[in-house]
This record gives C-alpha cells, structure tokens and sequence, in this order.
C-alpha cells in the first residue's frame, strides 16, 4: 500500500504553507495583542492542520491513478481565487465569495443544477455575516 503525492500537489501545499508562514511571521513581528492575531494565528493552525491531514490521507490511501489533469485544475484554482481577490473591492465580498464557492464546487465535479449555487449562498452568507461580526470595519457588498 503506497502512494504518492503528485508534484503539482505537493508543489502547492509548499506555496500554501509558505505564504502561511510567511504571513504568521509578519503579524508576530508587527504585534502579538490579541487584536492582531485573532484571525491569523487560528487561520495559519488550521491551514498547518489541514495540510498534514491531506498528506497522512494520501500517504495512507492505497495507490491511485492521478487526474491528467491535475496541474491544469490547480492553475484554474489559482486563477479563480485571483480573480476572486480582484472582484473583493468591485463586485463585493458577498458576490465574489458567492461565485468563487459556487465555481469551486462545478469545478470539484458538482453537477447538481440547485446544491451548487444554494451551497454557495448558505456559505457567503455565514462568511459576510460572521466576518461583519467580528471585524468592526465594513466591507463593500452589493447584496448582502
């Protein structure tokens, strides 16, 4: 029972973790109050936690043939979630989640023509309301 991890794979959980890292450095290093870390700290954790999980996961899954187009789906990711972060400050932090969601969950083969888009608004909604409860400054949505 081997497997292996594709280099495009672990190429990305490299950025990922890096970035992570990187990120979680930079607010020590400007502050350790609590206001500062409230979100980074957590989010870096998670993101660490997550990462071993997927590595444990593919190391202890029996050998599987990888997608042929793994790299490519990774790219297109990559530039959605660009083009996600472009669309925060013109179409809004409700509408950009709320697309980007619903594109990701198409792209991951969901082929349903109402889960997708519900999944998508149930979870932009909990994302606007949760993160307009915890950070005093407003974001710009244009629905919510």
């Amino acid at each position: 029972m081997s497997a292996r991890l594709s280099a495009s794979h672990a190429a990305f959980l490299g950025i990922v973790l890096a970035i992570t890292g990187f990120i979680l450095w930079s607010a020590l290093s400007a502050s350790t109050s609590l206001n500062n870390l409230i979100v980074v700290a957590p989010a870096a954790l998670l993101l660490g936690v997550l990462a071993l999980c997927i590595v444990v996961t593919v190391l202890r899954s029996p050998d599987a043939d990888p997608a042929p187009a793994g790299a490519l789906g990774d790219l297109l990711l990559l530039a959605g979630f660009g083009i996600f972060c472009y669309a925060l400050t013109h179409v809004g932090f409700d509408v950009a989640t709320f697309v980007f969601v619903w594109a990701g969950i198409v792209m991951s083969g969901g082929r349903s023509l109402w889960v997708p888009p519900l999944y998508a608004a149930i979870f932009s909604l909990a994302l606007v309301k949760g993160f307009g409860s915890l950070f005093p400054y407003p974001m710009l949505t244009l629905v919510l």
